[in-house]
């Protein structure tokens, strides 16, 4: 499925051209393969890589814990208790939201839950890679920036898996096929 480049990318432009090929109603010229590809799926019961949205759901979470913490501590001596562990609430709030978007978009087999997904997990490791150079610094404690880094690296992997390039692949398929 990830003909034109490889990696997540690739994925998500093998997905983009399949609901183009979908929005114009043209059939693509793999439709027999597509069809062979989703029956084998179904036969299977449980397609290869069902545990994918969930190890990212985990990941991107837990990148959303350590981006609240990295910003607690930086916010602690400045704003008080009170608005620090807000802005951790904030942050953890916004991750589950953007995440329940991202995994909802990717079941109903749309490619905007990758991307949604994609987004938030390099978010994380750049707040990560940023929150260690101000650990350096001695600008905050050191918890936040490496739980953010290690979970959004932890996500890439996922995202960049064999699994969950079948699973989002077949979930666009099915949307695909559902559609004809």
């Amino acid at each position: 499925m990830a003909e034109s480049g490889a990696g997540v990318n690739g994925l998500i432009a093998q997905c983009r051209k399949l609901e183009a090929a979908l929005a114009a109603e043209a059939d693509p010229s793999a439709s027999v393969a597509m069809h062979r590809f989703v029956a084998d799926m179904d036969a299977k019961g449980t397609p290869p890589g069902m545990w994918s949205p969930l190890a990212l759901s985990v990941l991107v979470m837990a990148g959303g814990l350590g981006v609240g913490i990295e910003v607690l501590s930086l916010l602690l001596p400045a704003v008080g208790a009170a608005m620090a562990a807000f802005s951790l609430v904030l942050i953890c709030a916004a991750t589950a939201l953007c995440l329940a978007i991202g995994i909802v978009l990717l079941m109903a087999g749309r490619v905007l839950g990758v991307v949604v997904v994609k987004w938030l997990v390099v978010g994380w490791v750049t707040v990560g890679v940023l929150g260690l150079v101000a650990w350096t610094q001695g600008d905050v404690r050191a918890v936040g920036p490496v739980v953010a880094l290690l979970a959004g690296l932890g996500a890439w992997l996922v995202l960049n898996s064999s699994g969950f390039y079948v699973f989002a692949g077949y979930r666009v398929a099915r949307r695909f096929m559902a559609c004809r």
